[in-house]
């Protein structure tokens, strides 16, 4: 789906080189894509799963660090990448750009992004055009072009209630972002969403269509500096998050503090936007937030 703020344009939208990395992740026993989706997806989608065709790079997506969801970040890193390789997928366009991307994000931990990260990525622009050349994935790209149409059938009406959410998110909370994309990929886990921003374009990803997780993802761009501005307040609080889960704690260090704030931040938020009763300032907001943990 693609909101253009100026004309009021939406649509459900995929990104090619999106997709070849859940296919080639598909081809390497990436069993997400059960989860939350029809019955008759699901087939189909396994139906691609032939195994026949060897991506060895993509096997090291899957690490150690996440249990809920053992392919982040590096999936979602691999999606942040496809924006900063050149046309021809013949290298990045800027790497140091990239990496400082990766590096400046508040919720991958130091141990993610480590040197074998790096040394394991700079492959990536000749292994993502190995799957984009790939017969089998063209076919899959063709069955996906009709998936999305349909999508954006099915959708219609609630694409239309998105757009007011985010118009108001958009003037209440001054956002700088001018466009806004979002990307289904029916392969990707249901639960997996991801967001990055290419230039003024707020870009979401996620494996299935929900107005919740939309609206959820764009607020963390809204809310990560309000997170900072309170970040004393936040390492003196020493309360759990209700609902937040120990991964996004990352190591209990200041920077999983903060992250498992701005997760339990933008959850209360989207309820207040999705009520359509939003907080005016998100200062208020934070602060009102804190004291109820005590």
């Amino acid at each position: 789906m693609s909101i253009d703020i100026d004309r009021k344009r939406i649509f459900i939208k995929s990104i090619p080189a999106i997709s070849a990395i859940y296919f080639a992740l598909l081809q390497c026993g990436y069993g997400f894509y059960e989860l939350e989706k029809p019955a008759e997806l699901a087939d189909k989608i396994k139906s691609f799963a032939n195994h026949r065709y060897s991506f060895p790079f993509f096997s090291d997506v899957k690490q150690t660090t996440c249990d809920v969801y053992p392919y982040w970040p590096r999936a979602a890193i691999l999606e942040t990448a496809t924006f900063f390789i050149n046309p021809a997928y013949s290298d990045f366009s800027d790497f140091s750009a990239f990496r400082q991307n990766i590096m400046s994000a508040n919720n991958i931990s130091d141990i993610e992004r480590s040197s074998a990260l790096w040394e394991w990525i700079k492959d990536f622009p000749a292994e993502l055009d190995r799957v984009i050349c790939n017969g089998e994935f063209q076919s899959y790209l063709e069955w996906e072009k009709d998936w999305i149409k349909q999508q954006n059938i099915i959708h219609a009406v609630e694409l239309c209630n998105i757009q007011s959410y985010l118009d108001m998110c958009t003037k209440l909370y001054l956002s700088p972002v001018k466009k806004i994309s979002v990307v289904l990929n029916p392969i990707k886990c249901a639960y997996s969403a991801d967001y990055h921003m290419d230039g003024d374009c707020f870009i979401f990803c996620s494996g299935a269509f929900s107005k919740e997780s939309i609206i959820h993802e764009f607020l963390h761009h809204v809310v990560h500096s309000t997170v900072i501005s309170h970040s004393e307040a936040v390492l003196q609080n020493n309360s759990n998050y209700p609902g937040i889960d120990c991964s996004y704690y990352l190591y209990h260090d200041k920077s999983g503090r903060l992250n498992a704030f701005e997760e339990y931040l933008v959850r209360m938020l989207t309820k207040s936007v999705v009520s359509e009763n939003p907080p005016k300032s998100l200062d208020w907001f934070a602060d009102e937030l804190l004291s109820n943990l005590g």
